[in-house]
């Protein structure tokens, strides 16, 4: 018997078939994931604070990268995906004095051979399940790797995040919010004698970024 080929309904009505039962074998819970990108520049900033009994020194930048992917049913577990990281540029960190930016680089961070702060979570808890139709702050507990100066450490980060949804051709978008501490001594990094007497052995963080939801 001679087979006739598929004509073009025929192929759409195999790929429709094939898509439907794609969707049906997904995992029971499984939503939409959102992803949001982090590109660093103006409404982003990540600063530091070391205050010591000499002096109290801050240190800022805009020049991050990151991605938060989560699932719009806003829990985190193995059935809905979810990310969050983010990478700081630590060379571009400006302390307001042009010689203490090159000690802070050379002596201090060693941006030559460690140029990344590091951030990746491993866990997410979430107090109850917001509502993501409207706008909304939702506060987190973010729980991960933390890398700086080639050393990773686990850290928890308390963050409130400002959600907007899409709005027409406005894609949504989120803003992440937090604070958290850098003991100097647990990352090996040696306070340069030039700074020696200014800074703290443990600094705090805060890091303020907006993502953009991919279309």
């Amino acid at each position: 018997m001679t087979r006739r080929p598929l004509n073009q309904n025929h192929t759409k009505w195999a790929l429709g078939l094939l898509a439907g039962l794609m969707v049906a074998q997904l995992p029971a819970g499984w939503a939409k994931p959102l992803h949001f990108k982090v590109n660093g520049g103006a409404g982003n900033t990540v600063s530091f604070t070391s205050d010591a009994p000499v002096e109290v020194i801050h240190g800022t930048t805009n020049q991050m990268t990151g991605d938060i992917v989560l699932d719009d049913s806003f829990q985190f577990d193995a059935k809905h995906p979810f990310s969050v990281n983010f990478a700081v540029d630590l060379a571009s960190i400006d302390t307001g004095i042009d010689l203490r930016n090159e000690h802070m680089r050379d002596n201090f961070l060693e941006t030559a051979k460690y140029p990344k702060a590091i951030y990746k979570a491993t866990r997410i808890t979430v107090d109850k399940k917001p509502d993501l139709k409207k706008p909304q702050t939702v506060h987190l507990t973010s729980t991960g790797d933390f890398t700086v100066h080639g050393v990773t450490v686990k850290k928890t980060i308390p963050l409130v995040v400002d959600y907007k949804p899409a709005a027409g051709n406005t894609p949504a978008r989120i803003r992440l919010q937090g604070k958290f501490p850098v003991l100097l001594e647990q990352h090996h990094i040696q306070r340069p004698e030039a700074v020696l007497v200014k800074l703290a052995d443990t600094i705090f963080v805060s890091l303020d970024m907006q993502g953009k939801a991919s279309k």
